[in-house]
């Protein structure tokens, strides 16, 4: 697990739970993911593909969105982009979480979309501080 570019956000973030959208066509491993990040005290959604993505981005406002590289249809690096052009500043943090290498994902040109990296099946407990790392290293809260 790693975190790479984070430092491109700017801009206000609301205060309380993190938000977490978690992106997966893979609905059981999604929802087992949004369920344990809940069990934290996390407000978590799951979404299974793109075109949901950017409606829970638009109206829901995640702080971070946890988004599948292999999806049909429009794959994490189309999605990703898509959700930098039509969040609202200043955006959630927008992690690529496949089982997918680190290298190969993040050394792809279409990564640049991408504020950070999680391997899929790495362990609830450092997912959990994975996410609050990211929400602690927001700007400001209001």
């Amino acid at each position: 697990m790693s975190i790479s570019h984070l430092c491109n956000q700017s801009g206000v973030r609301r205060a309380g739970a993190p938000r977490v959208l978690v992106v997966d066509d893979y609905r059981g491993a999604a929802i087992a993911t949004a369920t344990y990040l809940s069990l934290d005290g996390m407000e978590a959604r799951v979404v299974g593909g793109c075109g949901d993505a950017l409606e829970a981005v638009k109206n829901w406002l995640p702080d971070v969105v946890l988004l599948d590289v292999w999806m049909p249809q429009r794959d994490g690096f189309e999605t990703a982009e898509a959700i930098k052009r039509c969040a609202p500043a200043p955006g959630p943090f927008v992690v690529a979480y496949t089982c997918a290498d680190e290298t190969w994902v993040m050394g792809n040109p279409a990564s640049k979309s991408f504020d950070g990296y999680c391997r899929k099946g790495t362990s609830p407990v450092e997912l959990v501080l994975f996410v609050k790392s990211l929400f602690a290293m927001a700007p400001s809260h209001y």
